[in-house]
């Protein structure tokens, strides 16, 4: 009975120890795959600032007048130029006919309740 005893407390500690040894290098495993995980979030971070500040360079106002300039040919407006609303025409529509009757269009033929001319 005792030796039955022994050889069942031995197979639950060899259990148990392969058990721990699993466990210990599975999180050894996750760790790793953690410090991997957080190098790439801050490489991943850099390249944003990177990128951030590629933009705010592309959009600069200098920059782009200057490429306008050399390119375009474009320049700013003269402020002696600009014109007030008060000095520009003013265009006036002309309110469309309305039609006379129900069922009359423009040209004068009258349309009867199937849509069709008469």
């Amino acid at each position: 009975m005792i030796r039955a005893l022994n050889v069942l407390a031995f197979i639950v500690a060899s259990v148990l120890a392969i058990a721990l040894y699993i466990a210990k290098t599975e999180a050894q495993e996750a760790r790793q795959r953690l410090v991997e995980i957080r190098s790439e979030l801050a490489e991943e971070r850099r390249q944003i600032n990177v990128l951030n500040v590629d933009i705010a360079h592309l959009e600069d106002p200098d920059r782009l007048r200057a490429l306008a300039r050399q390119y375009l040919g474009f320049e700013p407006l003269d402020p002696r130029r600009e014109v007030a609303m008060s000095d520009l025409p003013l265009l006036v529509e002309t309110p469309a006919r309305p039609y006379a009757a129900i069922g009359e269009i423009p040209n004068g033929t009258a349309v009867h309740e199937a849509g069709g001319p008469r």
